[in-house]
């Protein structure tokens, strides 16, 4: 007898019907990405004009960097209504903030001696995305998470009133505000995107977040032109020659500085408005939207020692001047332009004296990756004849935040500032508003994407009626270039507005044009705060183990033994919505769960388990946050007809897909069965034993034929089993009855070992028979 044991070995694609899975996610670390819950509000389709996608709040209270909370005022009306919850990504950013010199001289504005600027810029334009950490309607505080010490602000957040500082310092009022910031999952853009308008208090901005594609097509727009800092509002207003009310000195044509009147002693007043901008807000300011005048305070004054003449705070545009003190009239100088990347020019010269005491354009601010700033508004020019707002500056453009993972098609962002009015009669025109600032980025190219943040032009004075230069008036100077900063490809155009021009013989009588702005590149993870959606979305790694590498197969089957591991990255956003499961190969069937264990705040809800028998088990749903942990345990059945091999096994982690393009969309983070021999399991298949008897120097395939034999002649028989399973036959027995006439010689049985090691013992029977038991090692 002869035993062989053939041991197959193969290496199948396939899941191993014994399934146990542990999913472990590390605990929560922190680190200096921030993330919010990267595609949130799902994919949308934006269609139409005049869509608003961002809700906004005032800060109502100062803030210090390092802090986690922020004081909130009411919700902004004509904004988005969505109100605040847990995990959405917000805007901080302060729009108003400064100091300046307020002198009325030379020394106005940087202290310089140019009549405009500023001596620190303060937290002006600083911004930076937090992640919410509790939900707020308004009117009170909501909890944040930020890049700052201690998951806490960035940077300081200032609200103040205006107030003067002793030597000549000043500051207007200090204004910040907070903003919803939409999460989407992927966007088709073919309408218009805008916002309400700064008002003082929130607006101005668009700001949203895109973790998959934003697709821009039919014209597809984000519009925030003229939606910045205000033009000063124009008034019809006598100057220097009538009494001076108010408790104001005397007019002079160079004031830089002057009182305004309330509309009750008008024709005391004197000088054009200045313009909106970072340092504050002047007692009246054209309003774009009603095309009227809005008095802002009637009490006080917006900027300290005054709100009207010819110097420029920061990157408002000055006023034009009036004053005949001289004997000479000397009025209706035009208001000069705002100013944001570039500077904003000079308004045109005064009528009859053609005196340059005209309104100074405003100073560029420096924008950078972590600083932008709205356009400035235009100044006022000097306006005495007609009592409409014609000669008013213009606003500047607004703030566009757009952060992406890819950006295809064409379309256009545009933070332009606005024209001055250009129907002004014989008195001076208003200063032209600046280009705003647009920072957008991507992963990818922008190519396609055309962004502008042009200034405004300045406005006309007297086009049509006057015709000689005796009848010149000043025209408004242009506004300055703004900002624009992108990840590149992008066509971006950031010009100053032109100046205007007087009568028919289109004079600019001094007038200038606004200076071109800034286009910087910049890369996604420049952004402060809080990271992009494009940044956070989960990443995650999936392994398998196996606790039984080797089993041995019966006739009732197996069992088999996995872990599977899914480890959520650190510092990014959580998997919601998630399913693990695995697909089993063909003979393998899931029997039990072990256990299903959650850490690092984790959680599962509902709770679905697979079913015995089931070919593609699945465990649903989960949410793991970043550095969270799930552990599944769980075993497979393998069935007995399941051919000896080693067999490798994937598994799936499936959750809601942050870039998804619908609102069920999912991605699978995989474990790769060829990357690891750790969750193999090679199958050995039960013994197969055959048997076959012949005759010595016979095989058994042709059948065996007797040999001719004489009476008492000795018969010696062959007998041959061989296993042909995967493990040993323990304990065979082998019993050969003697045919009739014969009978068993004893002794005459011997056995062919070969090198398999058994031991056999004979028995032998009186009816002459034969019993052999052969018994192999424990090892064999």
């Amino acid at each position: 007898m002869s035993r062989v044991a053939l041991k197959l070995i193969r290496r199948l694609a396939w899941s191993v019907a014994a399934l146990a899975v542990a999913v472990t996610f590390a605990a929560a670390q922190v680190s200096a990405q921030v993330c919010a819950l990267a595609g949130r509000d799902g994919p949308v389709t934006i269609s139409g004009v005049g869509n608003i996608v961002n809700t906004y709040f005032p800060g109502a209270a100062s803030v210090s960097a390092g802090a986690t909370s922020v004081q909130l005022g009411a919700m902004r009306a004509g904004g988005a209504s969505t109100s605040i919850s847990t995990g959405d990504l917000l805007l901080v950013i302060q729009t108003q903030d400064g100091t300046f010199n307020s002198t009325n001289g030379t020394a106005y504005g940087a202290n310089n001696g140019t009549g405009r600027g500023l001596t620190a810029l303060g937290g002006a334009g600083s911004y930076e995305y937090v992640v919410a950490t509790s939900n707020s309607a308004g009117g009170g505080a909501v909890s944040v998470r930020g890049a700052g010490a201690g998951n806490g602000l960035v940077n300081a957040y200032t609200f103040a009133a205006p107030n003067t500082i002793a030597g000549g310092g000043a500051q207007g009022q200090r204004r910040f505000q907070i903003i919803r910031v939409p999460q989407y999952s992927s966007v088709s853009l073919s309408g218009t995107i805008t916002a309400p308008e700064w008002n003082g208090s929130t607006g101005g901005v668009v700001a949203f977040d895109v973790a998959g594609a934003l697709a821009v097509s039919g014209g597809g727009t984000v519009n925030v032109n003229g939606l910045g800092f205000r033009g000063g509002g124009g008034r019809a207003l006598v100057g220097g020659r009538a009494v001076p009310g108010g408790g104001n000195p005397a007019p002079a044509n160079n004031d830089y500085a002057y009182l305004s009147s309330s509309p009750s002693t008008a024709t005391n007043g004197a000088h054009g408005s200045k313009a909106e901008g970072i340092l504050g807000t002047p007692r009246y300011v054209y309003n774009p939207v009603t095309g009227l005048l809005d008095e802002l305070n009637p009490t006080a004054e917006g900027y300290p020692n005054g709100s009207t003449a010819r110097g420029a705070p920061g990157n408002a545009g000055g006023g034009g001047t009036d004053s005949d003190a001289t004997g000479v009239n000397q009025q209706n100088s035009g208001g000069g332009g705002g100013a944001n990347g570039g500077d904003g020019g000079r308004g045109g010269n005064t009528w009859n004296a053609n005196a340059a005491t005209n309104g100074i354009g405003g100073v560029a601010v420096a924008n950078t990756a972590t600083r932008v700033v709205m356009g400035g508004g235009g100044g006022a020019g000097s306006r005495n004849n007609s009592v409409n707002v014609d000669s008013s500056g213009a606003s500047g453009g607004g703030v566009i935040l757009v952060r992406a993972n890819a950006v295809s098609g064409g379309g256009t962002f545009t933070a332009n500032g606005n024209n001055a009015l250009n129907n002004t009669a014989n008195d001076g025109g208003g200063g032209g508003g600046a280009g705003g600032a647009v920072v957008v980025t991507a992963a990818g190219s922008l190519a396609g994407l055309t962004v502008n943040a042009r200034g405004g032009r300045g406005g006309d004075a007297w086009r049509v009626g006057g015709t000689t230069l005796a009848d010149r008036h000043g025209p408004g100077g242009g506004g300055g270039g703004g900002f624009v900063a992108h990840t590149g490809g992008a066509a971006a155009s950031v010009t100053g507005g032109a100046h205007g021009i007087t009568t028919t013989l289109s004079d600019g009588y001094n007038s200038t044009d606004g200076a071109s702005g800034v286009i910087l590149s910049v890369t996604q993870s420049q952004m402060p705060g809080a990271d992009s959606g494009a940044e956070c979305v989960p990443a995650l790694t999936v392994t398998k183990t196996t606790s039984t590498a080797t089993v041995n197969n019966t006739s009732a089957g197996t069992t088999a033994a996995y872990t599977i591991t899914v480890s959520a990255a650190a510092n990014r956003s959580p998997a919601t919505g998630a399913s693990v499961s695995d697909t089993l190969p063909a003979g393998f069937t899931y029997a039990s769960t072990g256990t299903v264990n959650l850490a690092g705040g984790a959680t599962r809800s509902p709770t679905t388990n697979p079913t015995a028998g089931d070919a593609v088990p699945a465990w649903s749903l989960f949410s793991v946050p970043a550095g969270g942990q799930v552990a599944i345990t769980f075993t497979v059945a393998v069935a007995a007809s399941v051919a000896g091999g080693t067999y490798q096994n994937p598994a799936a982690f499936t959750y809601l897909d942050p870039r998804r393009t619908t609102n069920t969309g999912t991605t699978t983070a995989s474990y790769d069965p060829a990357s690891s021999a750790g969750e193999d399991v090679t199958v050995i298949p039960p013994p197969n034993v055959e048997l076959c008897k012949t005759f010595p120097g016979q095989t058994c395939d042709p059948a065996p034929t007797l040999p001719p034999q004489l009476p008492g002649a000795d018969i010696t028989y062959l007998i041959i089993f061989t296993n042909k399973g995967g493990i040993a036959a323990r304990n065979l027995v082998l019993t050969d009855p003697v045919p009739t006439n014969t009978d068993f010689k004893v002794g005459s049985a011997a056995a062919n070992l070969g090198t398999t090691g058994l031991t056999v013992t004979f028995f032998y029977s009186y009816d002459g028979g034969a019993t052999f038991v052969a018994t192999p090692p424990v090892s064999g």
